[in-house]
């Protein structure tokens, strides 16, 4: 797969597609972040199946650090169902701010399976030997759209996700 690799870390949930940046080492530059469950290639394109990471996203919502109060400011309010039952709310200047005590996310966050995205690869015009290039990658949000696009890229009918990670599906 011109040095692109399917690899997790710890757990099968944090499998990425990655692309080497030396032959034969783990990990690299991640192209394709957690969570892909299924993949299918040939020497044009590759294919797989994802699901986000709602965990990180709402993360990185409530724990938006900010040093003029020394507190986390809430972007999404409605976030607050995941902290501690003990932590302080308090509004500021029409903005809503939160000292905290940690958070227990539910399982159903990472990998978020109420959710599939679709990707294509085109190695067609990709030389391994350059910086990588994420013009050649696609994210579609519904397999509707990664059909449409399988069509305009011309990806051929009979490549389908063959590496599936029935754990995760």
């Amino acid at each position: 797969m011109k040095d692109l690799k399917l690899e997790w870390w710890t757990e099968s949930k944090n499998q990425t597609i990655t692309l080497g940046m030396v032959r034969g080492d783990f990990g690299g530059l991640v192209i394709i972040p957690e969570t892909v469950f299924a993949v299918g290639y040939n020497n044009d394109f590759v294919i797989a199946k994802s699901y986000p990471n709602k965990e990180k996203e709402i993360q990185n919502r409530l724990f938006n650090y900010d040093k003029k109060t020394g507190n986390y400011l809430l972007t999404e309010p409605n976030d607050t169902i995941y902290l501690n039952s003990d932590d302080k709310y308090y509004q500021k200047d029409g903005k809503w701010y939160h000292m905290s005590n940690g958070w227990n996310p539910p399982n159903g966050l990472f990998p978020y399976k109420d959710s599939t995205y679709y990707h294509i690869i085109d190695l067609r015009n990709w030389d391994s030997s350059k910086k990588w290039n994420s013009d050649n990658l696609y994210r579609l949000n519904s397999k509707d759209e990664f059909n449409k696009k399988r069509i305009e890229l011309n990806v051929p009918e009979k490549l389908d996700f063959e590496i599936v990670n029935k754990e995760l599906e």
